[in-house]
């Protein structure tokens, strides 16, 4: 592949993915948005990188100024902001890279029209070649080289093949499929459901008595299960297919968010009485399922369908769990997400 990648956005996943491209010997240049002062700081003084602690001085970093230099030839730009910063950082790099393909880390919704991210590019860039990147992939990890697995998804048959040769090494494995709307889909949803299945694992530390059973193992995997149908019903709702939701992109993604993602560990603190601004705090950056479920229940009304899990989660963030109202949260919680099978109704004794 002729040129280099630029990979915009130096937060956590965005350099991680840099040091993974740099390590398999991909020309790599790291370009910072202004929000990662402290991360070019960190590059310049050979120090670690402020979230991810790993070494990634080895790979250049340009500050918002130098981004002409860094995107120019550049044959892939991969793109790793926030779904509602993705616009106006793409609108900055376009002119510089005009031949580029767009392959996009960002998930999630775009704040006030609801846009997919691929939808993003449509509207700024036209019908520039764009392809998603999902999958369960925790930044750190790619970061050290961890074995992982990726899914391509893009419409055209030679962008999803050169993203996914790109990103191949020995110790990835990357995927592709045409279902764009699938991928981008489930990828956002799954925080909502990593949220939900928190809030199950940390009220159960509040309110059983019993060792064996303060894991609520079986309630995790309930709200699991109809997090999994949730998404499925929000995915083929869009146009999308419900094979990829049984995938990396939908339930391999959740796995990993809920156990190790920001998502789930919010969910826990809410479980256990923080309330959400302490929460927010305690995590200290985004919490990509707060928003994702405000937009998957506008999207699934428009759609008219239900989604029970988005919508515990949405009685969650309204609501302080205190301890009067955290074992009625708790019951509705489990007995919405046992209800998995379409058409089956819990009524409550």
């Amino acid at each position: 592949m002729a040129g280099r990648v630029a990979v915009l956005g130096a937060g956590a996943m965005g350099t991680a993915l840099a040091v993974h491209l740099e390590r398999a010997g991909v020309e790599t240049v790291l370009l910072a948005t202004d929000q990662d002062g402290p991360v070019v700081d960190a590059w310049r003084q050979k120090a670690p990188h402020p979230a991810l602690q790993v070494p990634f001085a080895h790979v250049p970093c340009l500050a918002p100024e130098q981004w002409p230099g860094g995107l120019a030839d550049a044959r892939v730009v991969l793109v790793a902001v926030s779904s509602g910063g993705l616009a106006p950082v793409l609108a900055r790099a376009a002119p510089d890279a005009p031949r580029a393909i767009w392959a996009l880390a960002t998930k999630g919704w775009e704040p006030d029209t609801l846009r997919r991210p691929s939808e993003v590019v449509a509207a700024t860039l036209g019908p520039a070649p764009v392809a998603a990147i999902t999958g369960p992939a925790i930044a750190a990890e790619i970061a050290v080289g961890a074995p992982t697995g990726l899914l391509v998804a893009s419409r055209v048959q030679t962008v999803r093949q050169e993203v996914a040769a790109v990103l191949t090494a020995p110790s990835t494995a990357v995927f592709t499929t045409t279902d764009v709307i699938g991928a981008e889909t489930a990828a956002a949803f799954k925080n909502v459901v990593a949220v939900a299945v928190g809030l199950a694992e940390g009220l159960s530390a509040r309110f059983t008595e019993s060792a064996v059973a303060r894991a609520f193992a079986n309630a995790r995997a309930a709200v699991f299960a109809r997090g999994v149908l949730d998404m499925a019903a929000l995915v083929q709702a869009q146009g999308g297919r419900v094979a990829t939701v049984l995938g990396l992109a939908g339930s391999g993604d959740l796995y990993v968010t809920c156990g190790h993602g920001r998502n789930g560990r919010f969910g826990r603190l809410l479980g256990e009485g923080s309330t959400v601004e302490s929460a927010i705090r305690s995590i200290g950056s985004t919490v990509e399922g707060i928003a994702n479920t405000a937009a998957a229940l506008e999207l699934a009304a428009r759609a008219g369908i239900d989604l029970p899990s988005a919508r515990i989660v949405d009685q969650a963030l309204r609501a302080e769990l205190t301890d009067d109202l955290a074992p009625d949260r708790l019951r509705a919680l489990f007995l919405t997400a046992v209800a998995t099978d379409a058409g089956v109704r819990v009524v409550s004794p």
